[in-house]
């Protein structure tokens, strides 16, 4: 498995341009729906970050990325496995032999009532820890962030390593999963 993530302010004009003329034509239609240009650039930014993967970690130069009726991408030219995330400006891509999948989520405030629609029993508990906020405010206890966004992180990858969209997020226990969890510019960036 290899993943990498990028704030797309950090991608050049020359290097969007160059990503453009070489996506497919499946990809440029999905992108060219996006009104807003910066999530056609986060678009673009992800299929930028499939082909660089591709080529340093799997010497691969030709294989397409194209997205399914579902939504969710996938390659031709490779028997290999992808997934994308965009957030605000933050961009993730994994590749793996295997079904992956990836999530990147800025750390912020939390209304600690997400917990109860989220969270298994031992993932809430893991959240809160020893937290005394009211259960109906505004959380922006550092720590208590940033393990609800492990949670939340590890299951929306979860889910599109599954290919089935969000389901039920209380259907499964990501603790007991094995993930990659990185924090970086602060976000969240989990990978299952």
């Amino acid at each position: 498995m290899h993943w990498l993530y990028r704030n797309i302010a950090d991608f050049s004009r020359e290097e969007l341009e160059l990503a453009w003329e070489n996506v497919s034509p499946s990809r440029k239609e999905h992108i060219l729906r996006f009104r807003q240009p910066e999530d056609r650039i986060r678009s673009l930014a992800g299929e930028i970050l499939a082909q660089q993967i591709l080529k340093e970690q799997f010497s691969i130069s030709s294989a397409l990325l194209h997205r399914a009726s579902s939504g969710m991408p996938y390659l031709t030219g490779c028997s290999l496995h992808l997934s994308i995330s965009h957030c605000n400006q933050m961009v993730a891509c994994a590749v793996s032999r295997e079904p992956v999948g990836i999530d990147i989520e800025e750390i912020r405030p939390i209304k600690i009532k997400l917990c109860d629609r989220v969270c298994v029993d031992e993932e809430k508990s893991y959240v809160l820890g020893d937290w005394q906020g009211a259960d109906d405010g505004l959380c922006k206890d550092p720590e208590v962030t940033q393990r609800f966004f492990e949670i939340w992180t590890g299951k929306e990858a979860y889910f599109k390593k599954l290919g089935t969209g969000i389901t039920d997020l209380k259907s499964v226990n990501i603790l007991h999963l094995p993930r990659q969890v990185e924090i970086a510019d602060g976000y969240m960036v989990q990978m299952i």
